[in-house]
This record gives C-alpha cells, structure tokens and sequence, in this order.
C-alpha cells in the first residue's frame, strides 16, 4: 500500500492540506493527522469499512468509542445530552484540546458509544484538524496513533505511519494529550489530565 505523505514546513500553508484529507476521509481512506499535542489516527464515523480499518488499527478496550470531532461548537447538542455546566466548558475551552465525555444522544454513530450509554466529544483546537473536519461534513472520529500501553506518538513515524492512507507531517508536537472530562448533569469529573486545566 503507497501511503501519500504530505510534509508542512514552517511557512506552509495547511488549508490545502486540510482540504486533500478531508477528501481523503470522504473516500473511504485513514488518515494519520496532527491532533492535541499528539497524532491521531481519523475516519468518517458513518463509513462502516473505514472504522473496522481504524479498529483493526487501535482495537477498541472494552468496548469504548472513538472520540467523535465536530468543527463547530454548538453541534454538541446535536450528538449529546448537554447541561449547564457542560455548555458553560464549551463555552471557555471550544476550539480546544478539551474532550467532554456526555450522554449520547438516540442515533449517534455506533463507533463513537460505549456501553454505558456516553459519547466522547471535542471541537479541535488545532486549526488543521479543525479544517479537516470542517471539509470532511461529517462527524470525524479520533483514536490516538500509538499502540495500547506505549507513548503518544509525537512524530509521525512506525507501523501506524506505514499503515494509513494519508499522513500529515506537522512536526514534532508537544505529547500533551486533551484534558478528558466526564459531565453529567452539573457533575464535572476530570479522567484525564492535560494541557486545559479545570477549575472547580
């Protein structure tokens, strides 16, 4: 399999970087894409072939979902139960590398549910992947790029690199992950720390 790569340097442009991934997941491929201080590997989560490629990639534990990507903010309702405490994070750290875990809503992807009936959920802080999804007009799901148990890839290198359709090369990024965030009702409960704090 010829996996394309495309390299960005400083004083490139990524729109159309943006733009040829977004194409990319619209056809059916896998892309390895520049995230929250980390790669992730990104399909169209209503594309059944391409999510059995991602699973078959970065196997689900316990049955947990992808995290699902929405370019603009105020979609979170459409995939989730929302609440005033979940929109008032929203509100402070969308775009961003915050993920809200939140009640699903009937008729969300199946790749992106768990068991206990929740939905992971982020509006990207990076303006690329952002685009991507944007161009992509549909939901995009997200798994980090690394094996289970190993470190956040940084750079965009290894099996996951060679197994993809397309890899966009930012760089080396920071390893910070998204802050993971549990909210039902007014109940905020951090899972994950990362490069948002939360407060209170």
């Amino acid at each position: 399999m010829t996996v394309q790569r495309i390299v960005l340097g400083p004083e490139d442009s990524w729109r159309e970087a943006a733009r040829h991934a977004a194409a990319v997941l619209r056809a059916g491929g896998v892309a390895l894409l520049p995230a929250e201080g980390l790669y992730g590997l990104h399909a169209i989560a209503l594309d059944p072939a391409a999510i059995d490629r991602l699973a078959l990639l970065k196997p689900r534990i316990g049955k947990k979902g992808f995290i699902g990507l929405i370019a603009d903010p105020r979609e979170v309702s459409r995939w989730a139960e929302t609440s005033e405490a979940a929109e008032s994070l929203v509100q402070l750290h969308w775009p961003g590398a915050l993920t809200l875990v939140l009640p699903a809503r009937p008729g969300i992807p199946a790749s992106m549910t768990t068991p206990d009936g929740t939905v992971a959920l982020r509006c990207p802080g990076n303006p690329l992947l952002r685009s991507v999804v944007e161009a992509a007009r549909g939901i995009v799901v997200t798994t980090s790029a690394n094996e289970t148990g190993q470190p956040p890839m940084i750079r965009p290198e290894g099996f996951m690199a060679e197994s993809v359709d397309l890899v966009v090369d930012q760089g080396p990024l920071s390893g910070i992950p998204s802050t993971l965030v549990s909210v039902h009702g007014n109940e905020v409960r951090v899972l994950r720390e990362g490069s948002v704090r939360i407060h209170g």
